[in-house]
């Protein structure tokens, strides 16, 4: 049979998100800071939406500019922008005055043009800086550049040297022990006791093995406590000076607070510009004497308006309904502290909240609820269960770790308490855990084994 192409029709299902469905998606995945800036936006760029102080004659002054700018459009195509009210002069003088932090890339590029003149040169240090990342470290391996830029390994290996030298000292380094020896170089402490334990026992120190390292280089436990100190102030990531990161105020979606007959959730929307429509232009549609294309345009915002008011309202309602299954479920937890927490599944909040788990992940990420045993993300509430034997009963793994830190923070230093013993010290309280689920949760709490916990 020949092959050809047709065109045929075929019925198919598909589910789409209307657009009030993707607002509001888009408004709960919003942290309250960044929902505040959203809201503050919208209200600016939609003159129907009344202002966060209600009776602003600024903003009235603003409608009626608009309104007569569409009443005065001759042309089919209408702009329906709000006038700005700062002039183009001084916005262009606002805007270049706006300067941007130097990234480390910049940084380091500046000195690298400033001291080499070889264009060979110039080409490798781009690429290996290129290959630095946030935290000053080279990434990649002299091999692999010499191998994509087609040049002499002898080259790359010196010009990744000379990029060695460059500020911040440390710069360039393959991992931690070449870093703070390159600084240690540069404060004339080649060779030193703080040297020696870098170079050599660095994983030592790490797990506090003082003794030991004091018996390898034959010197008191003292002078190696003393050396910490020095190494201690050096810097493990020389490239953090350059980070874009910025101080965020934490604002909580809410606060959680006790009094005798229980807790009560207050939800924080305070924080948040009120959004109401103006009455004066919703009456303005009704009105004979406003003119057709008016009303069509007022009919849009007063419709935007509406989708964003009940996008902020749904975006309530399910941080609340959660917030209140948290509060439900972790009663305990607040009464008591991190030794009653409760496990707790995203499917069992989906399923307590009538809504999709999806809907859930979105609603918990970073939205922070203030109790009052401090601020807590939300997903901070979710934590898996293990299994007590042969019963239907899960024990918290939070409320676990927590038992853990308790027992290491009290046990003996000289003698300290193994996974084992911590184990039977559990099944003591009726707590069923294995010796390697212990040990998972103690690396996850970045707690050292026992040997070298050992003082």
């Amino acid at each position: 049979m020949p092959l050809e192409i047709k065109l045929t029709t075929k019925l198919t299902y598909k589910l789409r998100l209307n657009p009030q469905m993707k607002l509001s998606l888009i408004l709960l995945q919003l942290p309250m800071h960044k929902l505040k800036e959203y809201l503050i936006q919208e209200i600016e760029k939609n003159p129907l939406l009344e202002p966060p102080q209600d009776h602003s004659p600024s903003m009235n002054e603003k409608i009626d500019e608009t309104i007569k700018r569409i009443e005065n459009q001759e042309n089919k195509e209408y702009d329906f922008d709000i006038p700005e009210t700062e002039n183009e002069e001084k916005k262009q003088y606002q805007e270049s005055i706006i300067t941007q932090p130097t990234t480390l890339r910049e940084h380091l590029l500046k000195q690298l043009q400033l001291l080499l003149s070889s264009e060979t040169d110039l080409q490798i240090g781009e690429y290996i800086i290129g290959n630095i990342n946030e935290s000053g470290y080279f990434t990649d391996s002299v091999e692999d550049v010499a191998k994509t830029l087609n040049i002499d390994i002898s080259k790359v290996k010196k010009t990744l040297s000379f990029i060695q030298t460059l500020e911040p000292i440390g710069i360039g380094t393959k991992d931690l022990r070449e870093c703070l020896l390159l600084q240690l170089k540069a404060k004339g402490k080649e060779n030193s006791l703080e040297d020696q334990i870098v170079n050599n026992y660095l994983p030592f120190l790490e797990k506090k093995r003082f003794e030991f390292i004091a018996r390898k280089l034959k010197c008191s436990v003292e002078k190696v406590k003393d050396a910490l100190k020095e190494i201690s102030k050096l810097e493990p990531k020389p490239g953090c000076l350059f980070t874009q990161e910025t101080t965020q105020r934490l604002i909580p979606d809410a606060i959680l607070t006790k009094h005798k007959d229980g807790y009560e959730v207050i939800y924080n929307d305070w924080e948040l510009p009120r959004l109401n429509i103006n009455n004066k232009y919703k009456q303005m549609i009704e009105q004979k004497a406003t003119p057709e294309h008016v009303k069509e345009y007022l009919r849009e915002r007063v419709k935007a308006a509406g989708s964003l008011i009940y996008a902020v309202n749904k975006r309530k309602e399910t941080i609340q309904k959660i917030i209140e299954e948290i509060k439900s479920s972790q009663r305990d937890f607040f009464d008591n502290g991190a030794d009653s927490f409760k496990p707790m599944s995203l499917s069992q909040i989906a399923n307590k909240v009538g809504k999709h788990k999806s809907t859930i992940s979105r609603a918990l990420v970073n939205k922070y609820l203030q109790t009052p045993n401090g601020i807590f993300e939300l997903r901070y509430f979710l934590n898996s269960g293990v299994k007590q034997g042969s019963r239907a009963e899960f024990f918290s793994s939070k409320a676990i770790k927590s038992k853990i830190e308790t027992f290491i923070e009290s046990e003996n230093k000289r003698n300290p308490l193994s996974d084992q013993e911590i184990v039977k010290y559990l099944g003591q309280q009726k707590i069923l855990v294995s010796r390697r689920t212990i040990a998972k949760y103690r690396h996850q709490l970045k707690i050292l084994p026992s040997k070298s916990r050992r003082e």
